[in-house]
């Protein structure tokens, strides 16, 4: 299954491209790109790699992916409302009612990482937890512990992942926002929506998870020693520190994807109104507290 995303792209390359009769044509065909532009954009401040990134121009790293994230819920309201079909207009105002709930407890257990840390810029935040698993912000103390948890939940709902996958439920929607779309344009929200997973997972890793760093404190350690003499700096070590950290850094990022297909085959999916109570009187209190 590892080249499966690239099989689909080939396959949805060759397919007819469709735009329903009595569709909106200029926004069924701008929706798309609204949903899969922003969340690429947002891999401009992933910390892959104490150099591996272009965060050191950006204070507010944090701030801008969220922000690009965002900006998805236009593409797929946009999609439902022009494409004139019933199932479309249900699964966009589902995205929204979502969007609009989960986001509030998402950033605050984020502001919780983001006050201990003192920064919003992710490769800080990694510099701080390269001490070993110890420094790692989710094992500081038992509110980043549980705001981990409360960010994942959250970040479900954001993309649209089961259980909250309301806005493209098959057996409800046929396939919700989506449902007249075919070909590239699909391929679009597709990979939108898993590009999306890896970077709601590398927030996690970067904020949480140590970052690019190992569990035991080596890649830390390293950084340190190559560049404690500013006039002698180890390129070639840095080098390869970078690309070690890089995998690291991916493969904590994949881990947590892994966890939300894994899930998507485990758990139920809730009604909207179910969904909407768990973010309201479940969530948002708990990321308060």
């Amino acid at each position: 299954g590892l080249f499966q995303s690239l099989a689909d792209g080939i396959k949805l390359l060759g397919k007819e491209d469709l735009i329903p009769k009595d569709a909106d044509r200029l926004m069924f065909r701008l929706a798309p790109y609204l949903a899969f532009a922003p969340v690429f954009a947002a891999f401009v401040a992933m910390p892959f790699g104490p150099q591996m990134t272009f965060e050191p121009r950006l204070s507010t790293g944090l701030f801008l992916i969220l922000a690009m994230l965002s900006l998805e819920v236009m593409g797929v309201i946009l999609a439902g409302w022009a494409s004139n079909n019933k199932w479309s207009v249900y699964g966009a105002m589902r995205e929204a009612c979502q969007m609009v709930s989960y986001e509030i407890p998402l950033g605050i257990s984020l502001i919780v990482a983001v006050m201990v840390a003192g920064t919003l810029n992710l490769v800080l935040a990694s510099h701080i937890q390269g001490g070993g698993i110890h420094t790692w912000l989710i094992f500081r103390n038992p509110f980043i512990f549980a705001a981990f948890f409360i960010y994942f939940v959250a970040s479900l709902a954001s993309n649209k992942r089961a259980p909250f996958d309301l806005p493209e439920s098959e057996s409800e929607l046929v396939a919700g926002f989506h449902t007249e779309y075919s070909g590239l344009r699909f391929s679009f929200f597709f990979f939108a929506e898993y590009a999306a997973m890896f970077i709601v997972g590398g927030i996690q890793a970067a904020l949480f998870l140590g970052g690019w760093h190992d569990p035991f404190g080596l890649m830390g350690y390293y950084h340190r020693q190559f560049t404690a003499n500013p006039d002698d700096v180890n390129v070639a070590g840095l080098v390869l520190l970078n690309v070690i950290g890089a995998a690291i850094f991916i493969t904590k990022a994949a881990g947590i994807m892994y966890v939300q297909m894994w899930l998507r085959w485990t758990l139920p999916r809730p009604r909207i109104d179910q969904v909407l109570y768990a973010c309201v009187k479940v969530l948002l209190p708990m990321s308060c507290a």
